[in-house]
């Protein structure tokens, strides 16, 4: 090869790359330059719902395109969780997860088609709520202390209603249990609504519901409210204590939400996701409008979402082996 073909050569090799480094730069930071979906793995009109739709709204209105919410619904979430995992890892498929599909189903579900720390790569915390134990105000136990000291002295004889078996309200009770060691019947119910109405009607001693589905009952003196399972008192029932200062210290638990993609989505996107969702969650109107459904609006690092995913899944592990606890 002579000079002046290697010259030539040369320079038309670093034109080639001088073409492609550039197009490699745009494709990461063009992203998004189509719809993207979001799946919701439960049915149109439950508290997930609204959330996810609230969240693609407000996604779409900061990346500047669609965010289109299918409903997925099949096998209490499964189906639409194992879709995602099998979805390209492109950016374009997401799925918003409560902590019983992200953190307990494994415990729960031998064959289990997808593995939340496998399968998937945790974008952000997105939301939390509250859970209170709630009673009948007409009926005893009127605290959580008189709950836990009556169900000492009569191992066996009450009971507890949850939105389910397995369900957050279930679990938690279980751990409940567990930790100040009572003896107490589980009913489970089909959602929170049939099981206010045994409540209401006095064939259920007591339950844990979310803060959310209870407060309009709670306000309107139809339940009473006897505990919150936060940290701290909760500002909109700021009279009731926590489960913590009723004699159990220590206790805590929340619901979540968050947002998983397929695991090999790579990594700008994935960063740039978070940044969206961490972003929203400081917006005061994003907090407003979570809030009026009785939910925290929250952002996390991936790192943070997928470490908190770790230890829910062996917490509840724990629970779900030593109350022997099976799905349906």
């Amino acid at each position: 090869m002579n000079i002046r073909t290697l010259k030539k050569a040369i320079g038309t090799a670093l034109l080639c790359l001088s073409c492609v480094m550039p197009f490699g730069a745009a494709a990461a930071s063009d992203y998004p330059i189509r719809p993207i979906r979001l799946v919701c793995p439960y049915a149109a009109g439950g508290l997930t719902d609204v959330l996810a739709r609230v969240l693609a709204k407000r996604l779409s209105e900061r990346i500047g395109q669609p965010v289109v919410v299918e409903n997925r619904t099949g096998a209490g979430g499964i189906i639409g969780v194992d879709a995602v995992a099998k979805s390209p890892a492109d950016g374009y498929t997401i799925v918003l997860v409560a902590q019983g599909l992200a953190s307990v189903n494994a415990s729960l579900h031998k064959n289990l088609p997808y593995d939340t720390l496998r399968d998937f790569a945790p974008i952000s915390l997105v939301s939390t709520f509250s859970l209170v134990f709630v009673g009948n105000p007409e009926l005893p136990p009127k605290s959580m202390e008189e709950f836990i000291a009556t169900a000492r002295a009569k191992p066996g004889k009450l009971d507890y209603g949850s939105a389910g078996n397995a369900s957050t309200s279930h679990l938690m009770t279980e751990l409940l249990k567990d930790q100040v060691g009572i003896d107490v019947v589980h009913i489970p119910f089909r959602g929170e609504s049939a099981a206010f109405t045994e409540l209401m009607g006095g064939r259920l001693t007591g339950m844990f519901a979310t803060l959310g589905g209870a407060l309009p009952s709670i306000q309107s003196g139809k339940l009473r409210a006897l505990a919150v399972a936060t940290k701290e008192r909760n500002s909109l029932l700021p009279n009731v204590p926590t489960v913590s200062e009723s004699g159990v210290p220590g206790f805590e638990v929340l619901g979540w939400y968050g947002i998983l993609a397929p695991i090999n989505v790579p990594k700008h996107i994935r960063d740039r996701l978070s940044k969206e969702f961490m972003a929203m969650a400081k917006e005061p109107e994003m907090r407003q409008m979570l809030a009026s459904r009785g939910m925290d609006s929250v952002g996390s690092s991936p790192e943070a979402f997928s470490k908190m995913i770790k230890s829910e899944t062996e917490r509840w592990r724990q629970v779900v082996t030593k109350a022997k606890i099976q799905a349906d």
